[in-house]
This record gives structure tokens, C-alpha cells and sequence, in this order.
């Protein structure tokens, strides 16, 4: 009953999102009655989608209850009750759960993998709305931020009017710094959200002046992975990447003082939600948002790199109930402490910044100064480094440093430690490195006990133990049962004693496959597997079965072959099971001789609608089953028969879905003017493919223009167009890039230069040489972007205000700062407090005045090497540096800079 009433909550908050959503879209017609035709389809298509939604989770909740039910009273018998089957019922389970978790065909599009991604993808589709509305009503603008990256994030702002917004210019310049594949933000005078997709993984960031619950002002983060159907070997890197985050934002809470922060975790749908509460004034809550942006900058792709790392010797099989304990239980302070220095060590050695803004452990910065110096020297440089040193000091960087890259450190810990030759001592290290066995000592390396702590660390290291163990069967087997995803390098590393023994090795194979469904597939076993059809059959029951029990076990399409089965009926059923899974592969390929079978094909294009590719030539002329697949996916379109592709309602389900299926059309359609209008509202990308005297429509350019969501005046307007400043304009706003096609006369425009280069400073370059000089639009471009400095004229880097504001923004901006204000104190003061490494860009005098060296060294260590002469070997600001950096990269700075005074002597 319980189940049923959550799952019952869902789907009613479901709706009334989709209710709010509906609301939005007739704001949005009420805008522009243009619009209204295609926004009530939509309502429609949406309201149709919930409705199967509703009724397939109805239908498989009634058969997962049913069971329970006798008439209606609760049947008091164990399962299974009278006149259900066991097996049928766990496969209904299975199927609501899939249901609810993938949310029906709406993931087969959008690949959205929790209710919290739907919510986000929901949140992109009401700002696309809200566009319209915010400007026809006056009361808010649409603004695009260009990054550093080259992305453009849109913002609907609904506070600019405010002097105080949630959302102000700190966190917008924070936001430019963001790399993230996009970012929408929906700004309110009392609220703000960012909604974040940063690869596979998506979050929401809420800034709320109010709160329920007595929380007044309140930082909100939900942070979501894709743990329902990741594979097995990713979701190690996933679980590390959320402890990293919640240790370091647990930390980070500490050091800022702020309330104990409120951390949620949802193992189902591998959300974790964190709450900053009663935080004191609006620039407190601006702060954490830029803090916060710091660390989810560096978290896009931490998971492959964690993927290896073991954080203790305790092993731990990490989930989401282990995150929490591990968070929460003063035991695991020690192991908690030495795991996150080790994670940023690590990331340091592989020369990867970690640094962000939430954590301020002096140790950590040390670690990782040391760790970036680790990274490039050669062994015999780092053991001159560690001359000198602390035995502390040394005993933590060797630690570090063997348990990353043991190859390196070998000879440094035998000649400092005996680490390598002690049993209890060696346990520990290969149980968090397994590869470390190959650098112990020859009777360390015999002990059982050590190999079999180093393979449960990482199976791989089998291939460093003695040969006796590779006949060992029951070290085998735990080998072949926690391999990485493919075990082709174990199976051949198994003994000829155990390879020889039928019965053994078979339960070696069986392991194995029981692990993953790729073992089928290796070449170490193709052989034997041929001798033995029949239980290559058995295997692959197995797998089909482990599929069904577990949503991270997948099937691959490589793993199935007729000829060797002899089993049509098995053959189609696992075919249509492989199939019936979301994947980065199209699995319709592997099976080409069922790509005439309707149910095969049915199922793999409804799971992927690329599938279509590689549908026998009757399906790819199947109306039903093309229009299914391009309203999912539209360039799917170019698969389809060439009847189809001029078919009109095959052609507009396509372009409505995305507008460059248009280049696939035919010649017919694409000169069909609804077509065409279609597939450019949905994206002004399309216009390219279009009939030619379309692109020189003026109302099908201005179209295009406004729904391009990156447009680029260079590739998608002509010469002549790119003169017409209405256009420009609309294109400038879209993405402040485009201001670089200006020609002659529009370079010169002070209002479009001024929208360009306050969105985008470093279009200054390409305005006109007077504008270059024009005081305000210098001031709009650096305010924006510091450096943009570069591109003003002598007059302006001469200008101290102007420079004042360029350094606040970026302290690099001093380096193109007059020689007379590189020789202010005041203004390289300034460049200082904002990034301390620019001392190299002042001059002699300010390098070589104690005041502003003791703020850049204080700030960063690594100043010291721009620093004057006369304090180069000041014993104050040498300490200062060392507080910062650490010993070893201050020792490492001042070998480089005797090094350059030799070479310049």
C-alpha cells in the first residue's frame, strides 16, 4: 500500500508540473499568436505522453500488488500467493521499476535517466517559453552568457531591475568561467535556479531568500548520477565523485561557518541534496554560489580517473548508505582525511587541477603544490627536493607518490623507508594500489594473504603475482568475479593447471559471466566455448538471467552467435532482450539477420531510434515506425526510404523535433514553405538546408536567427546580410561572438559594439579603432572581460580608471596596462588581490616593494620566482611562501630561479 501511494505521489506531482508547464506555453501564445498553433500540439503530445505514461505504470503496479490482494482485503500468505508465479511476478516488479525510473519513451529521447534530469530537462523547455513572455511583457530580459569555453548560457531575468538581485554580476562572472555541456537560469526577485548538465550528470542549484521550514535564506544543491543503469566498472568512479563532493562540501561548510548543512541521499535515483541555511546577507549566498561553481567546474569527468583509486585500506564496497556513514561516523574521520589529500595528490600527479574554492586545507595546497612539482620532475630531482626536508614531510610525499606511480617512487622509498620488505606495512599499500605487489620484496610478494589483498584492490594484479597463483582457484575465481569490464587479460593469465582441469575452469567461465556479459566475447574463450555449445547456451542463460535481476548488468550484442547456439527461438529472444536496452552502441547492427523481424525491430528503434539504420528496407519504408522514430530522434530521417522522406507528415513530425532533419527531405519539401517554417522555428540551423531563395528571405533570416541556439553570423549569413543591423543585432544578442562579422560600418555602431562587448569584452577587438577609444565601450568590454584591455587604445590602457576596473576583473589585464601604471602601487595592488601570479607583469619597482610581494606570497607561494631580486631571499618572505605552498615547492622555486640567474650569467 505504501508503494503504491508513493508511486500514486509521483504521478500527481508529475501532472501538476506538467500543469504549471501548460500554463507557460499559453503565456507564451498569448505572446505571440504565432506561436499558439504549435504550442497547443504540443500541450497536447504532452498530456497524451503523461496519459500512457499513467497507464503503463497503472498496469504494472497492478500486477506487482496483485499478489498481495484478495479482493479487497491484504492476502495474509507469503509470496508467492495462490495463483501468481514467483518468477512472473519479480519480472513485473522489474518492469514498474524500469518504468518509473526511465520514465517510458521520454528517455528514449532525451536519455533521461531520473525523475530529477526530467525536471531539468522540463526546466530548459520553460525558459525556451518564458522567452517570449519576458519580453512581450516588458518586465524581464533574455540574456546569453558567453564562457571561456565557448558555450553561451541563457539567462531569463526577471530581478534586473533590482539593485540587490539574488542573481548578481559576481555570480554571472562565476558563471563564465563554468565549463558545463549547458546551463539555463530562470532569475526572480526572491529566486533564482541554475539547472546544470555536466555530462551524464546533472544538477539543480537554488538560491531562495525565503524558505519553508524556518530556513530563511537558503543555498540549495541537488546533484543527480545516472546510477540506475550505469555499468558496473563506472559506478565505482560515480560513488567516489559524490563522496568527493559531499566531503568537500562538508568541509567546506566548517571552514566558512555556516549552519550544519542538511545533506540528503537517494540511492534509487542517485541524487544527493545539500542546504545552506540561514545564511546572513544576499552576498553571503552569492559567495557560495561562486564557491560552489568552482567545484562543480571540476567535476565533468572525474569518475574515469576514479575508476581506479582504492581511498583506504578497508576496501569499502561504497553506495549511497556508505557515502552517508562514512560522512556521519566519527570514525572514519582518520581515513576520511587521508582519502580526499590523496584525491587531490592524485589528480595532481596526473596533472589535472583539483583547486577550487571550497576547500582552504593548508595541507591539501601543499600536497598538491608538491604533487604538480612530482608530476614533470625526474626521480633524481625529487630526491634532491627531499634532502633536507622533515621525515614527516618526506614520509607523507613518498606515501602519496608510491601509492600513484610506484614506478617512480621505488627507489626513493628503499632508499629512505623499508615500506617494500614489511608484511604489515606492504598489506596496507596493496590494499589500496593492488599493482604495488610488483615492487615488494620476492618473500613478500609470495605471501598469499598480500596477493590476495592486492587483487581485491584491482583484479589486474594478478599479472604481477608469482605463477603459482594463477593456479590458485579460489584467488582466480575473485578475480574473474570483480574484473574490470573486460576480463580478456585474466583468462589469460589462468594457470595451465586450472585451464586444464574441465570442471574448474568451467566455474572460472561461469564467474566470469556471471560478472559481465562480455566475457562471451573474448578471444581467450572462443575456442573452447566452440568445443562446448552447450555450455556456451548455459552461459548464455546466465547472462540473460543476471540481466534480469540487475539494471547495470547489460547484455552486448557481440556476445550471441546462431551458428554456435543452434537455438533460433533463444537466439531471438536474447536478441530482442540485447535490443531492449539504452546504450551508446546501436545493437540492431549485431544481429543482421533479424532485421526483417518486425518485433526485433519494432523494439530496437523504440529503445533507439538510430536502430532504423540498420532495419531491413521494408521497415525503413514502414510509415508507422519512421514517424515513431523521427518524432524521437529527427535526423533519423535520413535512414528512411526515399518515399518517405517526401512524405509531408513524416517530414514535418521530423523537423518539428529537430529542424536539421530538413537536410534529408526531399527536393520537394525542402521548398515547401510549412516545412520550412517548421524545421527553422525549431532551429535556425535549418535555414542552411532549405531551398536556396529562402536564405535570402528576410523573414525567414530573421526567423532563423531567432531560433538559432548558437547562431553564427559567419557561416549562417551572407556578406550582404551581415550589413543589416537589425539582423546583426538579433544575432549579437544570441551569442555576442557574432559581433566579429561586422563589417566597416556596424564595427563602428557604439550601440551594437556596446551590446556586444558587454556580454563579451573581448569583441573589442573588432570594433573600430574610435570605439577603441570611446571611453564607456573600453569600460563595458572590461568590466566584462579584464584582458580585453589588450584591444583598447593607448589613450584607455594609459586611463586609470579604466585599468582599475580591467585588473578588478583580471589581474592579467595589468600585463597590458601602461608602463606607468605597472608602476602604480594602488592599481597593481589591485591586480594583486585578484590574482597574486601577475607580480611578473609590474614593474621593477612595485616587484621589488616589501608590501605587494608580502600580498602576492601570502596568496600564492608561487610569486616567488617574479618577485624583485632584493626579496628574493628575504627570510619573511620566504616563510610567507612556505605557509602557502609548502617546503617543497618553495625549495623547487628557488633551484629554477638560481638555475635562470646561472644561465643568465
Amino acid at each position: 500500500r505504501g508503494c503504491a501511494r508513493e508511486i500514486s505521489n509521483f504521478l500527481y506531482e508529475t501532472e501538476a508540473f506538467l500543469s504549471g508547464y501548460e500554463q507557460f506555453l499559453l503565456l507564451g501564445a498569448a505572446a505571440d499568436q504565432k506561436l499558439e498553433q504549435s504550442y497547443r500540439e504540443e500541450i497536447i503530445a504532452l498530456r497524451h505522453q503523461l496519459a500512457l505514461l499513467q497507464a503503463k505504470v497503472a498496469q504494472a503496479l497492478a500486477e506487482v500488488t496483485r499478489p498481495f490482494f484478495s479482493g479487497k482485503e491484504p492476502h495474509t500468505e507469503e509470496l508467492p500467493a495462490s495463483g501468481s508465479n514467483f518468477q512472473q511476478w519479480q519480472d513485473h516488479c522489474q518492469l514498474l521499476k524500469e518504468c518509473l525510473q526511465r520514465l517510458g519513451s521520454v528517455n528514449h529521447v532525451h536519455r533521461i535517466e531520473s525523475v530529477h534530469e526530467l525536471i531539468l530537462w522540463l526546466h530548459k523547455r520553460f525558459l525556451t517559453r518564458l522567452w517570449p513572455v519576458a519580453v512581450a511583457s516588458g518586465q524581464g530580459e533574455v540574456r546569453r552568457v558567453a564562457t571561456v569555453w565557448n558555450e553561451c548560457y541563457d539567462i531569463v531575468e526577471f530581478s534586473s531591475s533590482q539593485d540587490e538581485p539574488l542573481f548578481d554580476n559576481t555570480c554571472r562572472k562565476a558563471l563564465k568561467q563554468f565549463d558545463a555541456r549547458s546551463v539555463t537560469v530562470l532569475s526572480m526577485p526572491d529566486c533564482t535556479r541554475l539547472s546544470i548538465q555536466l555530462l551524464r550528470h546533472a544538477c539543480t542549484i537554488d538560491l531562495l531568500e525565503q524558505t519553508d521550514g524556518g530556513k530563511q535564506r537558503t543555498f540549495r544543491l541537488c546533484y543527480s548520477e545516472p546510477l540506475a543503469h550505469a555499468r558496473k566498472e563506472n559506478r565505482h568512479g560515480m560513488f567516489l565523485r559524490v563522496w568527493f563532493l559531499t566531503q568537500t562540501l562538508s568541509q567546506y561548510q566548517k571552514n566558512s561557518g555556516f549552519n550544519a548543512s542538511d545533506i540528503h541521499f537517494n540511492e534509487q535515483t542517485g541524487q544527493v541534496l545539500f542546504e545552506f541555511t540561514h545564511l546572513r546577507a544576499k552576498k553571503d549566498l552569492q559567495q557560495v554560489v561562486v564557491d560552489i561553481l568552482s567545484l562543480l567546474h571540476k567535476l565533468a569527468n572525474m569518475d574515469i580517473y576514479f575508476r581506479g583509486l582504492n581511498l583506504d585500506a578497508s576496501q569499502t564496497k561504497w553506495s549511497m548508505a556508505a557515502i552517508r556513514e562514512r560522512l556521519n561516523n566519527p570514525a572514519f574521520t582518520a581515513t576520511n582525511k587521508f582519502a580526499l589529500e590523496h584525491i587531490y595528490w592524485y589528480f595532481a600527479v596526473e596533472k589535472i587541477s583539483l583547486k577550487n574554492r571550497c576547500n582552504h586545507d593548508r595541507t591539501i595546497r601543499h600536497l598538491v603544490e608538491a604533487g604538480l612539482i612530482f608530476a614533470k620532475a625526474s626521480t633524481y630531482e625529487i630526491e634532491a627536493l627531499l634532502e633536507g626536508q622533515s621525515e614527516t614531510c618526506r614520509q607523507t610525499l613518498l606515501w602519496h607518490l608510491l601509492l600513484s606511480h610506484p614506478d617512480k617512487a621505488k627507489r626513493l622509498v628503499n632508499k629512505f623507508f623499508n615500506w617494500l620488505t614489511d608484511e604489515t606495512t606492504a598489506m596496507r599499500l596493496v590494499s589500496q594500489n593492488g599493482f604495488i605487489l610488483e615492487y615488494l620484496a620476492p618473500e613478500i610478494r609470495n605471501q598469499r594473504a598480500i596477493v590476495f589483498a592486492a587483487i581485491k584492490s584491482h583484479p589486474g594484479a594478478i599479472a604481477d603475482a608469482p605463477e603459482s597463483f594463477r593456479n590458485d582457484f579460489e584467488i582466480m575465481n575473485y578475480a574473474l568475479a570483480n574484473a574490470p569490464e573486460d576480463p580478456d587479460e585474466l583468462f589469460a593469465l589462468i594457470g595451465t593447471e586450472l585451464s586444464s582441469n574441465h570442471r574448474l575452469y568451467r566455474r572460472l567461465l561461469t564467474t566470469a559471466v556471471e560478472n559481465t556479459a562480455s566475457a562471451l566475447s573474448c578471444g581467450s574463450i572462443v575456442d573452447y566455448l566452440e568445443e562446448n555449445p552447450e555450455f556456451y547456451k548455459e552461459l548464455l542463460l546466465l547472462a540473460m538471467e543476471r540481466s534480469t535481476e540487475d539494471d547495470s548488468y547489460r547484455l552486448y550484442g557481440n556476445i550471441c552467435w546462431e551458428d554456435l547456439l543452434n537455438d533460433h527461438d533463444l537466439y531471438r529472444k536474447i536478441a530482442l532482450k540485447v535490443v531492449a536496452q539504452v546504450s551508446d552502441d546501436n545493437l540492431l547492427e549485431y544481429f543482421p539477420d533479424l532485421n526483417n523481424d518486425r518485433e526485433v525491430v519494432y523494439t530496437a528503434v523504440g529503445y533507439d531510434p538510430c536502430a532504423l539504420e540498420f532495419a531491413g528496407r521494408e521497415f525503413q519504408a514502414d510509415k508507422t515506425l519512421v514517424k515513431k522514430a523521427v518524432e524521437n530522434m529527427g535526423r533519423v530521417l535520413t535512414f528512411a526510404s526515399m518515399e518517405l522522406r517526401d512524405d509531408e507528415e513524416i517530414v514535418l513530425a521530423a523537423v518539428k523535433n529537430d529542424g536539421r532533419a530538413l537536410e534529408y527531405a526531399s527536393g520537394r519539401l525542402r521548398a515547401n514553405p510549412q516545412i520550412v517554417t517548421a524545421a527553422v522555428d525549431n532551429t535556425g540551423r535549418a535555414l542552411k538546408y532549405a531551398d536556396e531563395h529562402f536564405k535570402r528571405d528576410p523573414d525567414y533570416l530573421r526567423l532563423a536567427v531567432n531560433h538559432h541556439p548558437i547562431f553564427n553570423a559567419y557561416h549562417d549569413l551572407d556578406e550582404v546580410h551581415r550589413g543589416n543591423k537589425e539582423l546583426l543585432t538579433i544575432a549579437v544578442l544570441k551569442d555576442p561572438g557574432n559581433f566579429e562579422v561586422a563589417n566597416q560600418e556596424l564595427s563602428d555602431d557604439e550601440e551594437l559594439a556596446q551590446l556586444a562587448v558587454r556580454d563579451h569584452g573581448a569583441m573589442l577587438e573588432h570594433a573600430s579603432s574610435r570605439l577603441q577609444g570611446q571611453k564607456r565601450v573600453v569600460e563595458l568590454a572590461v568590466q566584462n572581460k579584464g584582458t580585453a584591455l589588450e584591444y583598447a587604445s593607448p589613450e584607455m590602457q594609459a586611463c586609470e580608471d579604466v585599468v582599475r576596473l580591467a585588473v578588478q576583473n583580471s589581474g592579467k589585464a595589468l600585463k597590458f596596462a601602461n608602463d606607468r601604471l605597472k608602476n602604480s602601487p594602488e592599481v597593481v595592488k589591485l591586480a594583486l588581490q585578484q590574482n597574486p601570479l601577475v607580480i611578473k607583469f609590474a614593474g621593477d619597482t612595485c616587484r621589488n616593494d616589501p608590501e605587494l610581494v608580502k600580498i602576492a606570497v601570502q596568496s600564492d607561494g608561487n610569486a616567488l620566482r617574479h618577485v624583485g631580486r632584493a626579496l628574493q631571499n628575504n627570510p619573511q618572505i620566504i616563510a610567507e611562501a612556505i605557509n602557502s605552498v609548502g617546503a617543497v615547492a618553495v625549495r623547487h622555486i628557488q633551484r629554477q630561479v638560481a638555475r635562470e640567474s646561472s644561465c643568465r650569467r
